[in-house]
């Protein structure tokens, strides 16, 4: 029961929550009047011009589905309501058609789409208008006018490194119609395998899970269906262990080791392996309909060609200086087999001065420089910098940082620098590619050439249970920063809808709180409610500090790590939290009706240590957490303590304002040990590696209550 409660408390986390919350932001919405429609019956979907009838008639059925998830409502049949939409023309042009009007009025709702897909993301809009309304549905009348900021809004997914199946790619598809997102990029190959069922390399496959042909060729089509292009990588020349494994004559193995193993990159002097793509993308690339192919082409080791002879050869042959000259050599060849098969190229930001023709995409993954450095060079650009979600930065962070922004992203010049003078080998991981350097704002044509941005999710530690969790919602907040006006800033805001859309994507299908907690009651059976309190207020700590693989293998040693912890289980933004702090405000403000939840609240903090001492005992994966819960109960115990005085109308005493400030100045501390790249494998971790999200509504009180 406990669960049951924190996701109440999550779906009702800001007050406003009654009131629509459309997310992303449109550009504009205009009242009119004071009228609403209420929708009593089934939706009646008809259109005009808009080209396809059958995918809109499924689309019509999904939006009417979903409803009826959201509301649980038994509608009246002799009451339908129209839902008309008209096109202005029947195909997608080259901004995919997004942009439509949608009114709604007495009689029913009218949409005007540029194409069909504008018709879908006025359906997207149109769901959370509906909202979770069981009491009745009553859209008020208004007309929204919208279209996105950037051509490409993507989510990048990882099945190379954990496999994902085919039902955990729809669901991350359905949500990602829901928020407007229009591409999702599969990362199909690396080290740990190759994901896509090969015919004609049928090795690649022989280790490992992957998708078959007619897998791929079934998702591309459910994503078609809602608007969503897939665009596959097949990363190359390094990040390739499992090609050059499975077929080792178009490989090279270096003699130096890094992290215990050789490097590995295909091999960049044979014929053998200019053939082997030719015959391999010749294959992948027909699955893929979409006219863009991603070939990876990042973090290749300098030293992973060094001792090859016909490397050597090679470079003296064609004049290619060094490791750089010759990278550059092997992408130009790739990007001409990709070019004859019809696609478009895309590469990560290490492309960027490869030479590759200016129709080439980058995508800058690094910094806010690597994407104005690449659109002053003439290359259309997606910004991936500062949108990693397996960092598990919470979704503020991400939302703060315009993909436009030429100084946003990376480590500044100051932190750099200190990482340097640590050590000789912290120096030689801290390039200057890391380094968000001062650049002036983008030219108008730069502008033009950024043609829009996405947020990779890595997969490290991201298995198929944790996808839904660590994804969304953060996902949503960048979905609005990719789409809505460069105006819409405000994070408050954004966190009261994200609440709402968050809530949504649950109750139409999402995994994210059912996974959590069928981890939560694998970890902790029996479990009376501590566990999915304490994970309710809490988060993983940040920037790979959860990745103990890094920290074994800078060790020497290597090992499996379950991700079956607490720390995979914590939600990485506490709307909970949140709720909490945003009360707290408002009670310091004037609003005493808030005392009562507030104490509540906090007096269930207090006593769920004892709760969960008593299941952690013996528990190894709940052992660890105990100092956690028992840091939460001391700083309930303040907030109790303050929020007594302040209901009593005097200050707290000298010994519990310093007692409460050494508790948050603790959970400061904890926050910011894993805040900054790098610092996160530096400094010494909160226990259970697991941060504590209720000091800023805790020092509220205590502020209040201390004058």
């Amino acid at each position: 029961m406990k669960f049951i409660g924190a996701l109440a408390a999550t779906l009702v986390a800001f007050p406003a929550y009654a009131a629509p919350a459309l997310m992303p932001l449109p550009v504009s919405v205009v009242p009119n009047g004071t009228d609403v429609l209420r929708i009593e019956g089934p939706l009646k979907a008809d259109w005009q011009g808009c080209g396809d009838a059958a995918v809109l008639d499924r689309a019509a059925t999904r939006l009417g589905s979903d409803i009826q998830r959201q509301t649980g409502l038994i509608f009246d049949p002799a009451k339908p309501v129209a839902v008309r939409s008209t096109c202005r023309s029947s195909q997608d042009g080259a901004d995919r058609g997004e942009a439509y009007r949608l009114t709604v009025e007495n009689e029913g709702v009218s949409i005007d789409a540029d194409g069909p897909t504008g018709v879908l993301r006025a359906y997207a809009s149109l769901r959370q208008l509906a909202g979770l309304s069981p009491a009745g549905i009553a859209i008020a009348h208004q007309t929204i006018t919208d279209a996105p900021r950037f051509a490409w809004r993507g989510v990048m997914l990882d099945p190379a490194r954990h496999f994902i199946s085919v039902a955990t790619l729809k669901r991350q598809i359905d949500a990602m119609e829901r928020l407007k997102f229009n591409t999702l990029h599969l990362h199909l190959s690396d080290d740990q395998g190759f994901r896509v069922e090969s015919l004609r390399y049928p090795k690649l496959n022989a280790d490992g899970e992957y998708y078959r042909q007619s897998e791929i060729r079934d998702l591309v089509a459910y994503a078609a269906d809602r608007g969503i292009r897939i665009v596959p990588e097949f990363d190359v020349p390094g990040h390739s262990r499992a090609i050059v494994t499975a077929y080792p004559e178009v490989g090279t193995f270096s003699k130096t080791m890094f992290l215990g193993q050789p490097e590995v990159a295909l091999n960049p002097a044979s014929e053998k392996t200019y053939r082997f793509l030719e015959r391999l993308f010749g294959e992948m690339a027909p699955l893929f309909p979409d006219p863009h192919f991603h070939i990876g082409g990042d973090e290749v080791s300098k030293a992973v060609w060094a001792d090859a002879e016909d490397v050597k050869a090679l470079m003296a042959r064609e004049n290619l200086a060094d490791s750089k000259a010759v990278e550059a050599f092997f992408l130009r060849r790739a990007a001409g087999i990709v070019r004859r098969l019809g696609k478009t190229v895309i590469g990560w930001e290490e492309v960027s001065g490869a030479g590759l023709p200016k129709d080439s995409i980058v995508q800058s993954w690094q910094t806010s420089n690597a994407m104005a450095d690449a659109t002053a060079k003439g290359h259309r650009t997606i910004m991936s910098a500062g949108y990693y979600l397996n960092l598990l930065m919470p979704a503020d962070y991400h939302y703060g940082i315009d993909p436009a922004a030429t100084a946003a992203a990376g480590l500044t010049p100051e932190h750099a620098k200190a990482l340097r003078g640590i050590s000789p080998l912290l120096a030689n991981f801290v390039t200057d590619a890391l380094v968000d350097f001062p650049h002036a704002p983008l030219s108008a044509e730069q502008e033009k050439l950024l043609i829009g941005a996405e947020a990779p999710l890595w997969g490290e530690i991201a298995t198929d249970e944790l996808i839904d969790h660590h994804l969304w919602p953060r996902a949503a907040a960048l979905a609005e920063r990719f789409w809505s006006p460069a105006s819409v800033t405000d994070k408050a805001d954004m966190y009261r809808r994200l609440a709402v859309a968050s809530a949504q994507l649950t109750v139409s299908g999402l995994d994210d709180k059912a996974n959590r907690q069928r981890i939560a009651a694998r970890i902790a059976p029996g479990d009376n409610g501590a566990v999915a309190g304490l994970l309710a207020i809490t988060g993983p700590v940040r920037n790979m500090a959860h990745d103990h693989r890094i920290k074994a293998m800078l060790a020497g040693r290597r090992i499996v790590q379950p991700l079956n912890a607490l720390a995979d289980t914590a939600p990485v933004d506490s709307l909970v939290a949140r709720r909490f702090a945003d009360e707290a405000t408002r009670y310091v403000a004037g609003e005493r009706a808030l005392g009562a939840p507030l104490r509540a609240q906090l007096g269930d903090w207090q006593v769920n240590e004892a709760r969960f001492g008593a299941i952690a005992a013996g528990n190894p994966l709940l052992e660890p957490a105990r100092p956690t819960a028992a840091l939460i109960a001391a700083v309930a115990t303040a907030g109790l303590d303050a929020l007594d005085a302040l209901e009593q109308g005097r200050l707290l005493s000298a010994a519990q304002v310093q007692k409460a400030n050494e508790l948050l100045a603790r959970l400061e501390k904890e926050e910011a040990a894993s805040w900054r790249p790098f610092d996160s494998f530096l400094r010494p971790q909160p226990a259970a590696d697991l941060i504590v999200k209720i000091g800023p509504g805790i020092r509220t009180l205590v502020e209040a209550a201390a004058k």
